[in-house]
């Protein structure tokens, strides 16, 4: 029987609903080693990629390289699904901070932990211009960057670094350079506090110093 062309029309009306519908085929279908092959397809279109939550392939590293859900990982990333697009990057930052800032591009200035995470990887590769730049745009739609709301966005990087298992290397130590013009500069108490203890007055601006410090020996 044929559909009228104004029935067609009601029928993606609701484009969320039909979205959730493929995404709960799709993730059927994975369960059942994809022997729902409709169902596979579905979850491989675009709209569904860009809006589905790959929280859940987080567990076992199988996002890893090699792991079975890395490809479909990045296949999100290319359609800008945002928490993909964050995962895939933080994931790429245990082996190549540069190509962890490619991945995370997109999400910037917008995501709250990409836009931190792009301007620390920045200190690590020595670029404290770009850097700057990065943490004046957080600071101008996030948060301060001296306020304690910074220290639980790392807490966030740092426990996801380390369940991409974080080499723990310092690898950036001989490029690591903190930004220090006009706006934001080097702490004067640099070796004189951790990041990690409650910091009152002048000594909130060494937060984010250490806050990059500690990423960049994790990594």
């Amino acid at each position: 029987m044929a559909v009228s062309s104004a029935n067609h029309h009601e029928i993606g009306v609701n484009e969320p609903a039909m979205i959730n519908i493929k995404i709960h085929l799709g993730h059927t279908s994975n369960q059942y080693r994809f022997k729902l092959k409709r169902g596979y397809a579905f979850v491989h279109e675009s709209s569904v990629l860009h809006t589905c939550n790959v929280t859940t392939i987080l567990i076992n590293l199988e996002i890893r390289l090699g792991g079975k859900f890395h490809e479909f990982l990045l296949k999100c990333v290319s359609t800008a699904n945002i928490d993909a697009v964050y995962y895939e990057g933080l994931y790429a930052a245990t082996f190549d901070v540069e190509h962890a800032i490619k991945v995370l591009e997109p999400n910037v200035p917008t995501h709250t932990l990409s836009t931190l995470a792009i301007g620390v990887f920045n200190v690590c590769l020595g670029k404290d211009k770009e850097a700057s730049k990065v943490f004046l745009e957080f600071a101008a739609i996030h948060d301060d960057l001296t306020s304690d709301a910074i220290l639980e966005l790392a807490d966030e990087l740092v426990w996801r670094l380390t369940l991409f298992l974080a080499p723990h290397l310092n690898s950036y130590a001989l490029t690591f350079k903190f930004p220090d013009d006009e706006v934001i500069k080097s702490p004067k108490c640099l070796y004189g506090h951790d990041y990690t203890m409650n910091l009152e007055g002048s000594c909130k601006n060494c937060m984010l110093f250490w806050i990059c410090s500690n990423i960049a020996h994790m990594l």
